[in-house]
């Protein structure tokens, strides 16, 4: 009895031949390539990235949900990396929370100022709210601040009385 191999024609087991060789090659590389570390984009100061956040980031979400996504820009980073202190974007000034003399903390935003935001905002810079290393992967990077908006972000932050020393040096905000 004969087998396939002896009833294919030549040209079709060349190209089988052929074939198995590159799937061969393609798997290699793959195996090859799947143990290089893939480079993620740096995490730095004036990215802003949406997470999905709740109180342990320091936001209560409304409505009774349990996480809410919010726009986070990182404002420092602490010296291992794994916990970034952020500003958040906010749709309007939350009146329950704000003593008198607080609004200065609140920058106005203009919804055509960046890409990612549909209605006219604030970034709120009264309190750093904590975002891990982990919600910040799990996040979407939506782009940076720009340089002016990062600056006042930075001395608002720094001049709060709700960010202790202790807090600043933590995430390395000078």
């Amino acid at each position: 009895m004969s087998s396939l191999k002896d009833r294919l024609p030549q040209e079709t087991l060349e190209a089988l031949k052929s074939a198995k060789d590159n799937l061969q090659n393609t798997t290699l590389k793959q195996k090859r390539n799947s143990k290089k570390k893939t480079a993620l984009p740096p995490i730095e100061v004036g990215n802003i990235y949406k997470i999905e956040a709740d109180e342990r980031n320091g936001i209560t979400p409304p409505h009774g949900r349990k996480t809410w996504f919010k726009h986070f820009v990182v404002m420092g980073i602490s010296d291992d990396g794994s916990l970034m202190g952020c500003v958040v974007f906010d749709s309007e000034k939350n009146r329950e929370h704000i003593e008198p003399g607080y609004d200065e903390f609140f920058i106005p935003i203009s919804q055509g100022k960046y890409s990612f935001i549909d209605h006219d905002s604030f970034l709120e810079c009264l309190r750093l709210k904590p975002a891990t290393l982990s919600n910040i992967r799990h996040g979407k990077a939506e782009g940076r601040l720009t340089e002016d908006d990062l600056q006042k972000a930075l001395e608002l932050t720094k001049k709060s009385n709700r960010n202790s020393i202790i807090t600043l040096k933590a995430y390395n905000i000078r």
